[in-house]
């Protein structure tokens, strides 16, 4: 069986929370490597990691714990990139738990529990607006330097040539 990747950021964020629900969190910034457990912990037979609130987005995106998002198929990181501005968007507006931060810095709280993270992400997936599929259009363009050239002068902003109106 194949993994389908959700194509909206509530399903994204709703599957986010369902992964640390099942494998738990960690308040670094991606996923507890259990360095120094000797390899013989589920985490290391599985592969599922405890993951961060960004590390649950990139295994709901990928079906795994992905430490590197070179390596995804086409628009994954596009998708990630819009749930990423959008829970950001909620955590710093409406906040959660008594806070308002950008996501790395309002998991980082001392007093930060997975109950907390989980609720966060619900709570988000419940302010995307319904139905709203990844939109990679309205992303920043990107610009293939190589083939970029170079003038001697900027582009004019304006004619000055042009009446004003």
């Amino acid at each position: 069986m194949t993994y389908q990747r959700p194509t909206t950021i509530a399903a994204t964020l709703t599957t986010a929370a369902r992964y640390i629900e099942q494998f738990g969190w960690h308040s670094g910034y991606l996923y507890d490597n259990h360095t120094g457990c000797a390899r013989r912990c589920a985490c290391h037979r599985t592969g599922y990691y405890p993951a961060s609130i960004i590390g649950a987005i990139r295994a709901a995106l990928t079906g795994r714990p992905k430490w590197f998002m070179d390596t995804t198929p086409p628009g994954t990181t596009e998708a990630y990139t819009a749930c990423l501005d959008h829970l950001n968007h909620h955590l710093t507006a409406y906040g959660a738990a008594g806070t308002r931060a950008p996501a790395l810095i309002w998991q980082s709280a001392p007093v930060r529990t997975p109950a907390q993270v989980i609720a966060a992400l619900r709570t988000a997936a419940s302010t995307a607006p319904p139905g709203r599929l990844y939109e990679p259009a309205a992303l920043a363009p990107v610009i293939d330097l190589a083939t970029r050239r170079r003038t001697a002068a900027p582009p004019a902003l304006f004619d000055p040539s042009t009446p004003a109106a």
